[in-house]
C-alpha cells in the first residue's frame, strides 16, 4: 500500500492509497522535519481503539499520537475497518523500516494478526503481527489485511468468510498465511471483503467477495446493448486474473468497488455502482471494467465505501459517486455519475479516502479533509460536516504518509 519513508533531508510524498503503486513524488525542503513531525498521528473514531493512544476508545477531534511510533521508521501504514448498520469497526497497521509489522484496534477476526481472536478485547497500542518479516507493503480491508513480501508473495490474515485470504478456504486467521498461487507481486489493496494484487506484468488478480461485481472477472457482454450478467462466480478463495486488463501502475479498493490506473493516464473501475462510484455515467453495477468517463492525466486514485477521488498530473483532483455527507468536496451534496474537480485545493500530492471522508496532502506539509465529520474524522476539532475541504495540520513539510478505511471513519498521518 505505502511506500518508502523519506531519507532526510529530502523527503518522498507518496499517493497514500491501499495499494496503489507510487506514481508522484516530491522532494520536501530540508531540515523541516522534527520529532514532532515524525509522530504517527489518528484521529475520528476510537471505538476500537484504533486510534493507538493507549486510552479507553476516547473519540478524537484532533490528532493525536500513537502511541510507541514516535520517531520509528515507517514504510508504510494502512487503516481498516467496516460498517454494519449504525455499527463501525476499525484497526491499523504500521509497516516498520525493519520489514515488520504492527496493528493495533478491533480483533474479533484475528485481523491483528498475533495468533488471538476476540470480540471483547481491543488493542490501544500497537503490536507485532507474529512472524512477518521481509515486508514491503501493507492494506487492510474490512476485518482482514495482507502484506506485500520483498519476493513478491503475499501474506494475509484476519476474516475469511468470503474467501478474501486467498488461501483456498473459508478459515478466518488469527496469523499470517500464504495467498496461493501469487507470484511477482508489485503491489496489494483490501476491500471490504474482497483483495486485490497488482503484477509486475501490469496485470491485475482478485478474489473473496463479489456479490457486487467487484472482483471485475465476469465476461463483458459480446453486444453493447445486452443486459448487464450477474456477477460470476459469488466469491473465489484464491486469484484470479482480471480478464483484458493489462498495462495498469496502480489499484485501490473501495468498500465494494474497485479502480485501476493505466499506464497512459486513464482509469477503469468496476464492482458497485449505486452511487455512481465508477464514474460512468451510470448506477448500473458493472462486474468488468468500464473506463471512467472524463478523466485523464491521472497520477493517484483513492476510493471510499461508494465515492472515488483522483489525483491529476497538475496537481488537482476531481472526485465522483456519492455526495450527501460532502465527501465529493465540490461545496453541495449532489451524487456525481461523472469526475467533477474538487475546487479550491491545489498543489496536492497525496490522498485517501474513508467511507465517507477524504484527506489530501499539499506539497508543503498542510493536510486537509472534508466529508462526513460525525466521529472526527476530519480533525478539525469539530463534528461538523465539511463540503469543502479545510485544514487539519499545518504547514510542517513532513507528512509523507496517509491513510483510511474504505469503510470506516478514522483517519491516519505521518
Amino acid at each position: 500500500m505505502h511506500r518508502k519513508l523519506r531519507q532526510l533531508p529530502a523527503v518522498t510524498l507518496p499517493a497514500m492509497v491501499a495499494g496503489l503503486t507510487l506514481v508522484c513524488t516530491t522532494a520536501l525542503p530540508a531540515g523541516t522535519a522534527s520529532a514532532y513531525d515524525l509522530r504517527l498521528r489518528a484521529w475520528g473514531n476510537n471505538a476500537n481503539g484504533q486510534l493507538g493512544d493507549g486510552t479507553a476508545k476516547t473519540q478524537r477531534l484532533t490528532p493525536v499520537s500513537v502511541v510507541g511510533m514516535a520517531g520509528a521508521e515507517l514504510n508504510g501504514i494502512a487503516a481498516g475497518g467496516t460498517t454494519s448498520g449504525t455499527t463501525v469497526t476499525g484497526f491499523a497497521l504500521a509497516l516498520l523500516g525493519n520489514g515488520t509489522v504492527e496493528a493495533w484496534g478491533r480483533n474479533d477476526k484475528g485481523q491483528l494478526g498475533n495468533g488471538t481472536t476476540s470480540a471483547t478485547e481491543d488493542a490501544s497500542v500497537p503490536g507485532l503481527v507474529a512472524g512477518l518479516t521481509g515486508v514491503e507493503a501493507v492494506a487492510a480491508g474490512g476485518a482482514h489485511a495482507l502484506a506485500l513480501l520483498k519476493d513478491g508473495t503475499v501474506k494475509a490474515w484476519g476474516d475469511n468468510a468470503k474467501g478474501q485470504l486467498g488461501d483456498g478456504t473459508t478459515n478466518a486467521a488469527n496469523l499470517p498465511v500464504t495467498v496461493a498461487g501469487l507470484s511477482d507481486v508489485k503491489a496489494v489493496a483490501a476491500g471490504d471483503t474482497f483483495s486485490m494484487a497488482l503484477l509486475k506484468d501490469g496485470t491485475v488478480k482478485t478474489w473473496g467477495n463479489n456479490d457486487k461485481g467487484q472482483l471485475g472477472v465476469t465476461p463483458v457482454p459480446v453486444s453493447s446493448t445486452a443486459p448487464v450478467p450477474t456477477p460470476a462466480p459469488a466469491t473465489r478463495n484464491t486469484a484470479m486474473t482480471i480478464p483484458g486488463l493489462t498495462t495498469v501502475k496502480g489499484i485501490t479498493a473501495g468498500a465494494n468497488h474497485a479502480l485501476a490506473l493505466l499506464a497512459d493516464g486513464h482509469v477503469y473501475a468496476w464492482g458497485d455502482n449505486a452511487k455512481g462510484q465508477l464514474g460512468d455515467d451510470t448506477t448500473a453495477g458493472k462486474p468488468y471494467p468500464v473506463p471512467v468517463q472524463e478523466l485523464t492525466d491521472v497520477v493517484a486514485l483513492s476510493a471510499g465505501a461508494t465515492h472515488s477521488l483522483a489525483l491529476l498530473q497538475d496537481h488537482t483532483l476531481r472526485a465522483w459517486g456519492a455526495n450527501d455527507k460532502g465527501q465529493i468536496g465540490d461545496g453541495t451534496t449532489t451524487q456525481r455519475n461523472t469526475s467533477v474537480p474538487v475546487p479550491g485545493v491545489t498543489g496536492i500530492e497525496a490522498i485517501a479516502s474513508g467511507a465517507a471522508h477524504n484527506l489530501a496532502v499539499l506539497a508543503d506539509g498542510t493536510v486537509q479533509a472534508w466529508g462526513l465529520n460525525d466521529k472526527g474524522q476530519l480533525g478539525d476539532g469539530t463534528t461538523t460536516q465539511r463540503n469543502t475541504p479545510v485544514e487539519v495540520l499545518a504547514k510542517s513539510g513532513s507528512v509523507s504518509l496517509i491513510s483510511a478505511p474504505s469503510n470506516g471513519n478514522f483517519s491516519l498521518a505521518r
